[in-house]
């Protein structure tokens, strides 16, 4: 050993050889022009660079090292900045040695501007947009078409072809008018003299035309003719495609040890979950597919298909044994397909394995692909493939013997055949056609399992007809319902009905579907208690028709059972897709909509470190159970002899509250005869499940055991669905966003003729939430209206829309804005959501989805949240659930206290000291680490239902239970106070009787003012259209019916116009919204206002003889509400005329009136106007006010005064379409004529105060007064009435009295009308009036044309009903008179009553009679007193005009006719409250009797 070690100096001696050899290398180098270096190994860097730079030419110029090398990238360390390592500081030596160089221009060290993602080498990125650089962009259909290519040929063209159009030559007509133009012109030369040059040069220029046409004639039929063979060849003829069965046989020695490889480790893992308890365990030992590839017979293709489709034949076949093409090497080396799979026998030690061989595979058969197309990569969405024919095949299995003693059991007569059809019977549901298989290749090239879901079908079985037993001695059939898909696993099930052969289930199933391909299978059997259940028959619904129609009403699909029917099967399919996020412009998906309904895909995929202390041989046999809300949902396989199980499972389920879903895995071990002991659990709510898998977080702990940890992962999919069973479908909302719309302009006109029918609607997930109203034939609409839409949670996104409304058809996109809710609602430091009030007006533009915008959306937006109130329904289910937790703990304590018995089993005991700890761990969750985040629970106010109903503003809740109705095939909607459309809508509703089971919300704004309206509306029917579609409807306080129905389910009854009673039950919850209503939204500032017009004063002279003949025309906003007739030649006109009108809101309203004088056969001259004030009025409260006229400017001068009397009814006014196809309307409905203050007419010749002196010029003698002169100048003494005095009545409505003496009225400050906008009278408005007055006093109440609308736009009409007229007393009559009362109406004069004669001494009569009459509630009638004569005539005393009181105020009307005052008591009920029987106090609730 000591021989093998060199000596000390033998190192030195060979350092210094290899030195000297190094400076030979080096003097060699430079001897041949090389520049070399040699450094003294002790020298530093900064020596040797100078060596270098001494050898650099003195002129020449070299750049920066900094400009020759990459920047060096920029990495995010853990290391200090302190510490430097080589490479960064070798770059800063040779920084160094460039910066000493003074030859060398130092490069200032500026950033490196980053590059733009858009270009490339200075051009602009190919794709995203730019296509020009290659070519075209991608499309479907013909190359041609995408390149503007002729497909005929473009060289060896003549001088015409190349510079004439094709539309001038290549038609026959063509080639006959160059002959005739040649016969045309050789003719005209010859009558000219001209000579043969010249028809030489005609008989050119027309032989190469027509030498052009014939070619492109003859080109265009043989290239037709070729088409159209390619075509025929394509659809009848295959072609081979030996070129790839070349490519296979050398290929396939190298990929067929990989597929191999690849299947045995992928069964291993299948078949130790599928072994059975009575086997060991099942293992593939041996697989091969042999030599010999498969082959590709041949392909036939489809060409008449769409642009987007690609269909294909393709015939296979896999024959090892046929070897009439291999070479002798081939069949040397030839290796036969052989599969082996062992079975071992036995437990444990005492095992044995039996292997079974299969060898000799042979496989032939005929397979179509469609294949389809899409832009976006990977430009392949999916494939479907299926077996034309069902496929040949053949095998030789040995289940016993092995290779050396095994026979092939084929050979045994007919298993060989049964096997076969086995084989067929499972694959004929999924491959064979028209069944086909689906490849989701942009799926699963995304990450997106294959499997997943992609909506919910709604079944709705209705019942079946005619079902029949195929064993007649069986009896009537107990029918019941399997549904499945493709009639594979069952998924649902209904009910039994007894010995029924038209069974009528009406149940409602929902079923998860994952694509169309499969059908719907209603299976059909007979339930049996003994025996097997017998299957009548089966219904199959073919998925892809839904693709077409989500919806598919009253479904007739027979029951087939051998191929003959067997009855029918009656049922409803809806379905309702997941929702995604929308596809922004720049190819950015927005995030899913929130929803707490929806589809949860929840994969248990490994389990690690289980506890092996359970089993006695250390080796456990897991599986896994799913549950949620603590019931079994699914089961995992078993994994066999593991303890680091992997299943890889995903289990999807249908969620309808995921807010209170709890999640739960146990783990346990397989005993085959045994209890299963457990071996871990955890617990988690499902929002905290989903927010873990975001963050990444997969692995969680089990408790209750030693080691052990489960890895899982949850995928959310929101879906809306309507008409789900059970509460759990309503989420609580956080809080309110106030939306409101004001106006649009320049809106997209999708008409033909006219313009777009604009409305907004608000859709929150998918879901319609509110809409305005429809503003018709307009583009620039101005809404001005909130709606309130409720959220529940800052993550989800309002979906603003402008729709286009349709008659006919669904109506259409005019653009779209989107608000995040993230935006307004933020969450304050104690938990608690702040109020963003602040509403700033924005100006959005609409987007189509396409990227263009058009027109423009203004809103503000506001949010107030929701008081956090408790429950008493969910506090009382969690107690009862904590109850069941504790009775399971207290069993559990029994079951340990009885184990320590005789020979306890340790591992029940060991389960049963951990129950505690497991229980805990199945209501808490666990985080993964162990330990639990602190986070502060939001406290919840308890509060009772009268502390609960002092909060104005709220959300109202209601649950639609169940209903018993006298009308099928309908809705049941709800309508809060002035809304149009309904706050919610059920399903359509089927059956008569029916459970409902559905929850819908609304905003109440002032809760002691609010009307809810439930009513049946038939299915088909436009919303709009009230008329006809409403079935049956109940109004009533919200208040009211919210103390009856809070937390009480209450039966309510809805009667139609036939009288038939429809039952709905529901209960109403109710949650305050923290906010103050904004004063133009509350009931004081809508609704009703009556104008008695009385008298006017000092107008201006229109006239030659000094006088005018007025007329008044009311407007508001613009629109004319109520025109007066003439009064003739008279400065001082008494009208004595009343009109009503509905006024949405009364700080916006612009109400004028203008006076006019008539002229006749020639347009109205104005005279003067005024502006009303309607912000200053109280309701219910009359005032009478003096308006100061002036000019058509707003110019202030002697242009007189008028005055009116105003009484402003606060009601809702119901918002109703605007315009038409020529004008706008409003948001009232058709009005009616009433009378005075309670039903009194005012006859007023004068003004108590207020500066007016002088009456009318022709007044003679009335009540009021008596006139002394009829002159312009001369003074008049009017002696005013007394008033009746309104007093608020205790129902809320308005009561009168007649008080003794003068009241004076209040009297407003004349206020200026600004300037006037120059709008011209409409000829409508200013058209000649009539001129008559009805008999009797010239000032009695007379009704205009116009007085019986309450609103522009509205249709005239009123509504009917039955009025009833008590007649209480009478005074002022002559004490000898012998008093008799008629009444009759104004109009014709009919008489509708005649009461008693009644004679005092005293003057005071007393009649107390009552009748009754049908009428509307603004006819106007007559009361006429008489003297009654037992022998001579009788002799009139006066009449007077009334109208029936329909205010439900109960007050008298004092009625002046003649010299003496009639008191009546009047009262109206509609028709409808006629026949609801309702009670006569306004404000009721719907229950109220």
């Amino acid at each position: 050993m000591a021989d093998s070690v060199s000596p000390p100096g033998s190192w030195a001696e060979h350092h210094e050889d290899a030195k000297v050899e190094e400076h030979q290398i080096a003097k060699d180098a430079r001897n041949k022009g090389a520049d070399v270096f040699e450094f003294d190994p002790n020298a530093t860097p900064q020596q040797k660079a100078e060596q270098v730079k001494k050898a650099i030419p003195a002129g020449l110029n070299l750049p920066s090292l900094s400009s020759l090398k990459p920047a060096a990238p920029i990495v995010t360390t853990d290391i200090g900045t302190n510490g430097t390592n080589g490479t960064n500081g070798a770059l800063k030596a040779s920084n160094g040695v460039n910066g000493g160089n003074g030859s060398v221009a130092p490069t200032p060290t500026s950033a490196v501007a980053p590059k733009d993602p858009a270009m490339v080498n200075g051009f602009p990125k190919a794709g995203d947009g730019e296509w020009s650089r290659v070519g075209w962009e991608p499309r479907f259909g013909s190359l041609n078409d995408a390149l503007g290519l002729d497909d005929a040929a473009q060289n060896h063209q003549t001088f015409v072809e190349a510079n004439l159009d094709d539309k001038f030559f290549g038609d026959w007509y063509h080639n006959a008018g160059i002959i005739l133009f040649t016969s045309l012109a050789t003719w005209f030369l010859t009558l000219i003299g001209g000579g043969i040059g010249w028809i030489m040069i005609i008989m050119a220029c027309c032989a190469t035309y027509y030498r052009t046409s014939m070619m492109r004639v003859r080109r265009n039929v043989r290239d037709d003719l070729n088409r159209e063979f390619a075509k025929q060849r394509l659809d009848t003829d295959v072609e081979s495609l030996e070129w790839i069965n070349s490519f296979t046989v050398k290929f396939w020695p190298i990929y067929q040890p990989v597929l191999a490889a690849t299947i045995v480790n992928t069964v291993d893992q299948v078949l130790a979950g599928a072994t059975p308890g009575f086997i060991d365990s099942l293992k593939l030992t041996t697989f091969t597919l042999g030599t010999k590839p498969p082959r590709i017979e041949h392909v036939k293709t489809y060409p008449k298909t769409d642009d987007d489709t690609v269909e294909m034949d393709w015939k296979f076949s896999f024959t090892p044994n046929d070897t009439a093409d291999l070479t002798s090497r081939q069949l040397k080396n030839k290796v036969n397909p052989k599969i082996v799979l062992e079975v071992r026998v036995g437990k444990g030690i005492a095992s044995k394995g039996i292997p079974i061989i299969v060898e000799d595979m042979a496989f032939t058969g005929l397979m179509k692909f469609k294949v389809k197309l899409q832009i976006a990569f990977p430009h392949i969405e999916k494939v479907d493939v299926c077996f034309i024919d069902p496929p040949t095949f053949d095998y030789a299995l040995k289940p016993l013997g092995g290779e050396t003693f095994g026979i092939d059991i084929g050979f045994l007569p007919g298993l060989s055949g049964f096997i076969q059809d086995q084989i067929h019977t499972n694959l004929r549901p999924m491959f064979y056609a028209p069944n086909v298989f689906t490849v989701e290749v942009a799926k699963m090239l995304g990450g997106a399992p294959i499997d997943t879901a992609i909506g919910v079908l709604a079944v709705t079985i209705h019942h079946a007809h005619g079902l029949k037993n195929p064993d007649k001695f069986s009896g009537t059939p107990d029918p019941y319902a399997v549904c499945s898909i493709n009639n594979r696993v069952e998924v649902a099930r209904t009910k039994i009905i007894k010995e029924n052969t038209n069974p009528r289930w009406n149940e409602t199933k929902y079923i998860i579907i994952t694509n169309f391909n499969d059908p719907l299978t209603l299976g059909i059997f007979d339930f049996n208690e003994i025996r097997k259940d017998r299957e009548l028959g089966t219904a199959t619904f073919p998925l892809d028709a839904l693709t077409e129609s989500p919806e598919q009403e009253n479904v007739s699909i027979p029951v087939m059972s051998n191929g003959k029917a067997r009855g029918q099967v009656s049922c409803d399919l809806r379905f309702f897709p997941i929702l995604e996020g929308r596809i922004l412009e720049d190819g950015t998906q927005e995030p899913v909509p929130e929803s707490n309904t929806g589809i949860l895909r929840w994969t248990v995929s490994q389990a690690k470190e289980l506890d092996s202390s359970k089993s006695l041989v250390g080796q456990l046999s897991p599986y896994a159970c799913q549950l949620l809300n603590r019931k079994l949902i699914h089961k995992t396989k078993i994994i066999k002899r593991t303890n680091d199980p992997i299943w890889e499972d995903a289990h999807e389920m249908l969620i309808t509250d995921r807010k209170g879903s709890d999640l739960e895995i146990v783990i346990k071990d397989d005993r085959d005869l045994a209890a299963d002991p457990e071996l871990g659990r955890y617990a988690i709510k499902l929002d905290e499940m989903l927010e873990m898998t975001k963050k990444g977080t997969n692995w969680f702990n089990l408790s209750g055991v030693k080691s052990g940890r489960v890895k899982l992962s949850a995928e959310w999919k929101p879906v809306t669905i309507k008409g789900v069973a059970g509460t759990g479908g309503y989420q609580t909302p956080i809080g309110i966003m106030r939306l409101h719309f004001l106006n649009g302009r320049n809106l997209r006109n999708l008409e033909a003729l006219g313009k777009s029918d604009a409305y907004v609607r608000v859709l929150l997930s998918g879901v319609e939430k509110g809409r305005t109203v429809t503003f018709e034939n307009d583009l620039n609409p101005d809404w001005d209206e909130v709606l309130y839409v409720p959220v529940h949670s800052t993550r989800e996104k309002l979906h603003l829309e402008v729709m286009d409304q349709e008659k006919m058809g669904k109506d259409r996109s005019l653009g779209f804005v989107d608000i995040e809710a993230g935006d307004y609602v933020k969450e304050g430091d104690n938990g608690l959501y702040m109020e963003h009030s602040e509403k700033v007006n924005q100006e959005r533009a609409l987007k189509d989805g396409k990227g263009s915008e058009k027109g423009k959306l203004s809103f503000t937006v506001a949010f107030y949240p929701c008081l956090n109130i408790a429950d008493p329904e969910e506090e009382e289910e969690d107690k009862k659930i904590q109850e069941e937790i504790d009775m399971e703990k207290k069993k559990a304590l029994e079951e340990a206290q009885a184990l320590k018995g005789d020979n306890p089993d340790p591992i029940a005991i060991e389960n049963a000291k951990e129950k505690d700890l497991i229980e805990e761990n199945t209501i808490t969750a666990t985080s993964p680490t162990g330990s639990n985040e602190d986070s502060k629970a939001i406290p919840k106010v308890r509060l009772t239902p009268e502390e609960l109903v002092k909060y104005d503003s709220g959300l109202l809740i209601f649950k639609i239970i169940e209903g018993q109705l006298a009308h099928k095939d309908c809705y049941v909607e709800v309508l809060m106070d002035d809304m149009l459309y309904p706050a919610y809508a059920t399903t359509k509703i089927k059956a008569k009787n029916i459970k409902i089971d559905e929850i819908g919300d609304a905003f109440v704004r002032e809760l002691e003012f609010s009307k809810v309206t439930i009513r049946l509306r038939e299915h088909g029917k436009d919303i709009d259209d009230e008329s006809d579609d409403v079935l049956a409807k109940l109004q009533g306080n919200t208040l009211e019916t919210l103390k009856q129905c809070l937390n009480n389910p209450t039966v309510l009854s809805l009667k139609d116009k036939n009288g038939d009673i429809s039952k709905i039950k529901i209960s109403l919850k109710y949650i305050p919204v923290l906010m103050r209503l904004d004063p133009s939204e509350s009931i004081n500032n809508m609704g009703t206002v009556r104008v008695d017009i009385l008298d006017a004063a000092n107008l201006p002279s229109a006239d030659r003889n000094g006088k005018s003949d007025p007329f008044c025309v009311f407007e508001l906003d613009d629109k004319e509400v109520h025109k007066t007739k003439v009064q003739k030649k008279t400065l001082h006109p008494a009208w004595n005329e009343v009109f009503e009108t509905k006024v949405v809101s009364r700080t916006a309203a612009n109400f004028v009136v203008e006076v006019f004088d008539w002229d006749l056969g020639s347009k109205a001259d104005f005279l003067c106007k005024g502006r009303i004030d309607l912000t200053d009025l109280e309701p219910f409260i009359p005032k009478v006010v003096v308006l100061k006229l002036t000019g058509k400017k707003g110019e202030e001068g002697k242009f007189g005064e008028i005055r009116l009397r105003i009484l402003f009814r606060a009601d809702y006014v119901v918002r109703s379409r605007q315009g038409s196809s020529t004008f706008h309307g409003t948001f009232a409905t058709p009005g009616k004529i009433v009378t005075g203050v309670a039903g009194a007419p005012l006859k007023v010749g004068g003004f108590a105060a207020g500066g007016i002196t002088k009456g009318a010029s022709f007044l003679k003698k009335n009540t009021f007064g008596r006139v002394k002169k009829d002159s312009n100048d001369g003074e008049e003494e009017v002696v005013m009435m007394e008033e009746p005095v309104v007093r608020p009545s205790t129902n809320g409505g308005v009561s009168l009295s007649a008080a003794s003496g003068v009241v004076e009225g209040k009297v407003t400050p004349p206020s200026t009308a600004g300037q006037d906008d120059g709008r011209t009278p409409r000829r409508s408005a200013l058209s000649p009036p009539s001129t008559g007055v009805s008999s009797g006093s010239p000032h009695s109440r007379s009704r205009s044309v116009s007085s019986t609308l309450s609103a522009p736009g509205a249709a005239p009409g009123a509504e009917p009903g039955v009025a009833t007229v008590r007649i209480v007393s009478a005074t002022g009559f002559p004490t000898s008179a012998n008093v008799r009362l008629r009444f009759k109406t104004a109009g014709n004069n009919k008489e509708l009553h005649k009461s008693k004669s009644v004679k005092k001494s005293t003057g005071e009569l007393f009649w107390d009679e009552e009748f009754k009459f049908q009428c509307t509630a603004d006819q106007q009638f007559k009361v006429c007193a008489e003297d009654d004569h037992l022998i001579r005539a009788d002799e009139e005393l006066g009449e007077g005009l009334f109208v029936v009181d329909d205010t439900g105020s109960g007050g008298d009307t004092v009625v002046s006719v003649g010299q003496g005052k009639v008191t009546l008591r009047t009262s109206f009920k509609s028709a409808d409250m006629v026949s609801n029987a309702s009670p006569k106090n306004s404000r009721r609730g719907l229950l109220k009797k």
